[in-house]
C-alpha cells in the first residue's frame, strides 16, 4: 500500500473518521457515564490525531512520522479501555467497535508511519 500520493484515499478515510468522531465526542458528552472527562478528552486527542494525520498525509509531510504512530496507540489503547470497561450489556458493541472502527485505523495510522519511515533516505544517502 502506498501512503504517499497527494490526495490517496488513506489521507481522506483518517481525515473523514476524524471528523466523524467529532460529532461523536458531543453525543458522548451526553452518555459519557463515569469519567467523561478522560473518555472526551481521550476521544479529543484522537479525532486530532486522525485529522492530523490525513492532513500531514494529503501534504506529503513528514512530520507524519510522528502524529500517526502516536494516533495509532491512542486508538488501540481506547478499544482496550472500551472493551475492559463495558457493561455485560454493551460489551459486544464495545467489541464491534474496536473490531470494525478503532483497531483498523490504528492498523492504517501504523501503515502510514511505515510507508513514511522507509521513504526517509538512509545513511549515506543524499538528504541524510
Amino acid at each position: 500500500m502506498t501512503t504517499t500520493t497527494n490526495g490517496n484515499w488513506p489521507s481522506r478515510v483518517l481525515a473523514t473518521a476524524g471528523l466523524a468522531l467529532t460529532s461523536w465526542i458531543f453525543a458522548l458528552a451526553w452518555v459519557a457515564g463515569e469519567h467523561p472527562v478522560a473518555w472526551i478528552g481521550l476521544d479529543v486527542m484522537e479525532a486530532t490525531g486522525l485529522m492530523g494525520t490525513g492532513l500531514l498525509l494529503a501534504r506529503c509531510d513528514r512530520r507524519r512520522i510522528a502524529v500517526a504512530p502516536a494516533t495509532a496507540v491512542l486508538l488501540t489503547v481506547d478499544a482496550w479501555f472500551d472493551v475492559l470497561t463495558a457493561d455485560p450489556g454493551t460489551v459486544l458493541t464495545a467489541i464491534l467497535m474496536a473490531t470494525c472502527l478503532e483497531l483498523p485505523l490504528a492498523a492504517l495510522c501504523a501503515a502510514v508511519a511505515w510507508d513514511a519511515l522507509r521513504a526517509l533516505p538512509g545513511p549515506g544517502m543524499p538528504g541524510a
